[in-house]
């Protein structure tokens, strides 16, 4: 029984996923990145994390008028993060750097939609774009959605994450100034000092559903960006669909190239992971 139900829920989502690939995008199709137009190495003059790529973004559709107001998460007190919308470049700025938790940013979404918001960005991991690409199939209204995707191996919880930090590191995350993920090391910054461990040390704050997605590069974005594929200081941009490269036409960035096999071997031991994951989820039931 278990195992017809996960073949259904696989079915269904094929086949939802091939109605989405057929009204939103275009072009190459790639087993490991999905739907796209095409990718490569960015960085932005902006002073933001990995090349502030995902920030220009913003800045530039909020100028542009691609979108009113945007969808962002920021962090809050307590090393944690939230949620919020923002209409205004001091809004995005606040919300630089990227935050390593599972929010639910398609609740705010669909509460612009409820207020009558007509243009709308929001930046996500991979299951949010999958669910903010959902909303936007039942819209029966005029209201446009700009979903720029985060790539994503995995989210941690906030308090099992603190504690594993404290016990690698003697670091108190409250404190930190700054967290990135490079190269399979975890690095906080704080008091102007680095903090590093491997993220394989801390496997036991991730999020236990992560081990059943099987999406890297967040493939039902207008526009993915991640570091997986680029050198420090730079994101790989994936352009996924039209809208996704109205956002690129008139942003100042210096290009370079992605290292695509890196990004693929990245998400190909997602996707084994999450196959697995889902087969002895299957053989315990």
């Amino acid at each position: 029984m278990a195992e017809d139900q996960a073949e259904n829920c696989g079915n269904y989502e094929a086949q939802n996923k091939a109605q989405i690939v057929q009204k939103f995008f275009r072009r190459t199709k790639d087993k490991q990145f999905g739907v796209f137009n095409n990718i490569f190495s960015a960085k932005s003059n902006i002073d933001g994390q990995d090349g502030g790529v995902v920030t220009a973004l913003l800045l530039n559709g909020l100028k542009e008028g691609i979108f009113d107001v945007a969808i962002v998460v920021r962090s809050v007190k307590g090393y944690n993060a939230e949620a919020i919308e923002v209409d205004t470049p001091s809004g995005i700025l606040a919300a630089k750097g990227t935050k390593y938790f599972r929010i639910n940013v398609t609740r705010k979404l669909r509460e612009l939609i409820k207020q009558g918001k007509k243009r709308v960005a929001i930046v996500c991991t991979p299951c949010e774009a999958k669910a903010a690409r959902k909303i936007q199939q039942t819209l029966k209204n005029d209201c446009e959605i700009t979903i720029i995707g985060l790539f994503c191996f995995e989210a941690f919880d906030s308090g099992k994450l603190k504690e594993k930090i404290w016990t690698q590191l003697s670091l108190d995350l409250d404190n930190v100034q700054k967290t990135q993920i490079r190269r399979g090391k975890f690095t906080a910054f704080a008091d102007g000092k680095e903090y590093s461990c491997k993220v394989k040390d801390l496997l036991g704050a991730t999020e236990k559903v992560c081990r059943y997605c099987d999406d890297f590069t967040a493939q039902e974005a207008d526009v993915s960006v991640g570091s997986v594929g680029s050198d420090s200081g730079y994101s790989t941009v994936i352009i996924r669909s039209m809208t996704g490269e109205n956002c690129l036409k008139t942003l100042d960035i210096i290009k370079a190239s992605a290292d695509n096999e890196g990004i693929s071997r990245v998400a190909k031991a997602k996707r084994k992971r999450a196959k697995k994951s889902l087969a002895d989820l299957n053989n315990r039931q």
